[in-house]
């Protein structure tokens, strides 16, 4: 048992974290701190350790030194709070299921991988698929579908965990229109239900126009807080070097050279 109180806000607190992999270091001693309920993007060139980041927040990767807190405890000691959405690029398409597999797998928290799901976990599932448009592909494998089709089913088995914080990587990369609108609706109910978000992306006018606070790193916390407070000049400068150029005030990143970042195959039931 866990004396964790998850009826209490669930704030995300880092202390001097740094996370690496094959004797690299990748993030260096980042400390910050995300209330209740905000939404954060997660901005930074490519390389920068934003997947990284996520990793860590869900155990995939451990940590090299520093503490990261969620509800007040050590990671670790909730209850499956945190949902994860990878990249596309790091799931391994072959896997055997269906769309209903995948988004069940989002219960499997609260059920147990051993035991049959219930009623409650069944209308859960559901619904999470209506709300993301895709519970007509119940049964479809999920190799089959398109990638804007996967994205939304990974967006459901996120929901079906009922998350107090949500992390989604590159959600909005190479999608079509209707998962976009879907994706973007998906935050404005999350905010409603005062869940924590955050989002990696590349657009920063998405950054800047949707988000309460803006995550700019590049191997360490170049700056937080509000947009216009992060997106100054210097601070694009000291992330982006060459990659960034101001035109007219308008901030201009070239994101074309593949990062260090090492990428990680998953299954769609996300393990490595």
């Amino acid at each position: 048992m866990t004396d964790l109180d998850l009826t209490q806000p669930a704030r995300l607190d880092l202390e001097d974290v740094s996370v690496g992999y094959n004797g690299k270091t990748i993030l260096q001693n980042l400390t910050f701190q995300v209330p209740h309920g905000h939404r954060v993007a997660v901005v930074g060139p490519n390389g920068a350790g934003k997947s990284t980041l996520f990793k860590a927040l869900v155990g995939l990767l451990p940590l090299r030194s520093g503490k990261i807190h969620i509800h007040g405890q050590p990671l670790g000691r909730h209850h499956d709070c945190v949902a994860y959405v990878p990249q596309r690029s790091e799931i391994d398409w072959r896997f055997p299921v269906t769309v209903e597999d995948v988004v069940m797998m989002g219960r499997y928290g609260h059920t147990g991988w051993m035991r049959a799901p219930s009623r409650t976990d069944r209308a859960i599932v559901r619904r999470c698929m209506e709300q993301m448009g895709i519970a007509d592909l119940a049964s479809h494998p999920i190799g089959d579908l398109s990638g804007g089709q996967q994205q939304r089913v990974f967006l459901a088995r996120a929901l079906a965990q009922e998350p107090h914080i949500l992390l989604m990587d590159e959600p909005f990369t190479g999608v079509d229109a209707t998962t976009l609108e879907t994706a973007l609706n998906l935050l404005d109910d999350l905010r409603t239900r005062s869940v924590t978000v955050l989002v990696s992306t590349h657009d920063l006018t998405m950054a800047a126009q949707r988000f309460d606070e803006v995550l700019l790193l590049n191997r360490r916390l170049i700056a937080y807080g509000a947009p216009e407070e992060v997106f100054q000049a210097e601070n694009i400068r000291t992330a982006f070097g060459g990659q960034a150029l101001t035109i007219d005030g308008v901030i201009v990143t070239d994101q074309c050279c593949p990062g260090e970042e090492e990428h990680f195959h998953l299954h769609p039931g996300g393990q490595r």
